[in-house]
């Protein structure tokens, strides 16, 4: 019996150990450096919330034009996933409006905007490394 309660002992340690190692480094994807292209803009309807996995961006569109949230949880960096009317990050908990504002911690700062543009052929575009302020709307 005494074996079997070292085992026990031994394996939740184990299991803390690992899931103490996936709360300290969570899973980070890179998106693509410079401009993205998103597409045509009748692949968005209004009201669409649609993630660009190359740009870690959710391209969306409202009745004033085009804008990107950028997929990167203020607080640690974790891509939040849109749940419902919500994004929620899924490694400490965070969760944000539909708009990216904080509704829960532990971040502290609303999601970021990237900025939405066109190119030459037409296409949308997502540039990460240009910020935007949330009020930015792209109209075609």
């Amino acid at each position: 019996m005494l074996g079997f309660a070292k085992g026990a002992a031994l394996f939740t340690a184990g299991s803390s150990v690992v899931a103490l190692a996936q709360f300290l480094d969570p899973k980070l994807t890179a998106p693509q450096p410079g401009p993205v292209d998103a597409g045509l803009p009748d692949l968005y309807q209004p009201g669409s919330l649609t993630y660009v996995s190359d740009a870690r961006c959710y391209l969306g569109r409202d009745d004033g034009g085009f804008y990107a949230i950028v997929a990167v949880c203020t607080h640690l960096g974790c891509t939040p996933r849109l749940e419902g009317d919500a994004f929620v990050c899924p490694c400490h908990g965070s969760r944000f409006t539909r708009e990216g504002a904080v509704l829960q911690g532990p971040a502290t700062r609303p999601l970021d905007r990237a900025l939405v543009g066109r190119d030459a052929k037409g296409h949308l575009f997502v540039h990460r490394g240009r910020l935007v302020d949330a009020g930015f709307r792209f109209r075609v």
